[in-house]
């Protein structure tokens, strides 16, 4: 009986653990689109501010396949604040991020 219960234990531990992994690696993501446009977006407007991702609107395609010679494994778009000299707008954007421990390697942002 002793032995189920572990075996039981282990293989929910075993399911838990890629939801989590799924969980940081997209965040991950996300940070790494959020400081690849904040360096993009103050090199392009000395007066850039922020650049922050809305978490709960954010859409996530695994594309895994190369954009010319560029690889792409995640496309990330949805909604972002970006605040430049004026108040912080709402806007749309795009990122395409290369996986974890490459990086994001393009963020657009979409006119409203």
């Amino acid at each position: 009986m002793g032995v189920r219960l572990a075996l039981a234990v282990t293989l929910c531990l075993l399911g838990a653990v890629p939801a989590a992994l799924a969980q940081k690696s997209t965040e991950d993501g996300l940070k790494d689109c959020e400081k690849l446009a904040a360096v993009k977006f103050k090199q392009e407007n000395g007066k850039f501010r922020k650049f922050e991702i809305d978490r709960k609107d954010v859409e996530e395609d695994k594309f895994a396949a190369n954009v010319g010679t560029q690889y792409v494994a995640t496309v990330y778009f949805g909604k972002a604040t970006y605040q430049a000299e004026s108040a912080p707008a709402e806007i749309g954007f795009v990122c395409l991020h290369a996986g974890l421990g490459k990086g994001a390697v393009f963020v657009y942002v979409l006119p409203r």
